[in-house]
């Protein structure tokens, strides 16, 4: 089986996290990148959470693979208003795996993980597992090792 892990991350939390994961499943990984950065300062929360509230789809960098050669595929993206990234968003509707996404890890400095995985729920039919982790500057960030393993032991066991 092929896995591939996508992800876009914004400030290094999800990365980090598609990184192990990829690592430890032998996997091949794709960050999703956007043509227009949003900006460094406060006001990237504001424009970040509109345009995910809003369900806006982001330009992406080109990219070198094809997931759609991939048979299984391990979603990330950050949570942003209770929803999934635009870069997400784009991805999702500009390839046709929505049917190979059976794994989905989110990450939240404010909570809202299953909001965004009962949204994301709705789109994606084959989805099996999630697991909701806290951004690393957050004190329940602790436990997102254990949370981390737990996801990847299903993952491998599930094959």
């Amino acid at each position: 089986m092929k896995d591939l892990v996508v992800y876009y991350s914004f400030e290094g939390n999800t990365r980090q996290a598609a990184e192990i994961i990829a690592e430890r499943l032998h996997a091949d990984i794709l960050q999703l990148d956007t043509v227009k950065e949003l900006p460094k300062n406060k006001m990237k929360y504001f424009i970040g959470g509109m345009q995910a509230a809003l369900g806006v789809c982001a330009k992406l960098k080109p990219i070198a693979i094809d997931p759609e050669q991939y048979d299984r595929i391990i979603l990330g993206t950050p949570v942003w208003a209770g929803k999934a990234a635009p870069a997400i968003n784009t991805f999702l509707k500009s390839y046709n795996v929505k049917n190979k996404i059976t794994a989905l890890f989110t990450l939240s400095g404010g909570g809202d993980n299953e909001r965004c995985v009962r949204y994301l729920e709705k789109k994606l039919v084959n989805l099996r597992t999630t697991v909701a982790l806290a951004d690393r500057n957050y004190p329940c960030a602790s436990e997102n090792d254990r949370k981390l393993n737990a996801f990847m032991e299903e993952l491998i066991n599930g094959k």
